[in-house]
């Protein structure tokens, strides 16, 4: 029999597991639920995991380029600085090749000047041997005379053989009238010559220089008589002490057996022959620059 108790706690019973039914009807869609949740972000975890392995490899290869361009910014640095002390350097050698260049200008104007100077007494040497070659050229063919330069100088030899006897400082007539006719050209061109005596090496030295001296002041007399300007003609004897030729033969010492005319340079022209080269100036200042350009 049925009370009224029983019937509730068979409600109760009931209700109870039909309420339990609905509970793991929504348990179970929860549950699913979170697993799809889970699955997603696990998936989204994945996707974050592997951005943030993109994201670490390339801030890896930035860090090294970074490191790298940094090296590089040191070392451009480093040549810049180089570059700009070079630049300094290279304005201050500009400087100084440029006053040198000036000066260097200077001097080759100068050199110029000294060249055409030179040029000039040579053109005007070169005119005076064509002269005096052409004036004598009767007592060239004759054998009298020659007309020779040594050692840049202009020098009128006369032939021993027609001027003196062996061992004699007098004068023979037919050398007498060589040396008119010589005088009579060289007495009008206002130039100053010299009368120079030469010996063999027979004989001992303090003879063969009296004679020398002898020999050129005969020469100088009749020169002077013949109206050569006496401020213009002077005379030398060398003795024995400048041969043309070793005396080891009879045709070598009569060779240095000689009576010579020599036209004396006038000191400028001396002096501007003596000067240094003109290219000296030239050469000092390109070994500046190959200095300067090498450093």
């Amino acid at each position: 029999m049925r009370t009224p108790y029983t019937r509730i706690g068979l409600s109760l019973i009931i209700l109870l597991f039909s309420t339990g039914c609905i509970w793991k009807s929504k348990h179970e869609k929860i549950v699913a639920g979170l697993n799809t949740k889970i699955k997603g972000l696990q998936k989204e975890k994945s996707d974050l995991q592997s951005q943030l392995d993109t994201r670490t490899a390339d801030l890896k290869k930035m860090t090294t380029r970074r490191n790298r361009l940094a090296k590089i910014r040191i070392n451009l640095t480093a040549r810049l600085r180089k570059v700009t002390k070079l630049r300094t350097q290279c304005l201050t050698d500009l400087k100084q090749l440029a006053n040198k260049g000036g000066k260097l200008s200077q001097r080759l104007s100068q050199a110029i000047d000294q060249i055409q100077r030179l040029q000039a007494i040579a053109d005007k040497r070169k005119a005076l041997f064509d002269k005096l070659r052409a004036s004598f050229q009767s007592m060239v063919d004759a054998g009298k005379l020659r007309v020779k330069m040594v050692n840049g100088m202009l020098v009128l030899q006369l032939a021993e053989k027609i001027l003196f006897a062996s061992g004699k400082y007098k004068l023979k007539s037919e050398g007498k009238d060589a040396i008119k006719q010589v005088a009579t050209l060289l007495k009008d061109m206002k130039r100053r010559w010299q009368v120079t005596g030469h010996t063999d090496s027979k004989g001992t030295p303090a003879v063969n220089w009296n004679l020398s001296i002898r020999r050129a002041m005969a020469v100088l007399k009749v020169m002077l008589k013949e109206g050569m300007p006496p401020e213009y003609i002077s005379a030398a004897g060398f003795g024995q002490y400048q041969p043309t030729a070793p005396n080891d033969t009879p045709e070598n010492r009569s060779l240095n057996r000689r009576t010579e005319i020599a036209l004396i340079p006038n000191l400028k022209e001396l002096q501007l022959a003596q000067a240094p080269s003109p290219f000296w100036a030239c050469k000092v200042a390109a070994r500046r620059v190959r200095r300067v350009s090498k450093m």
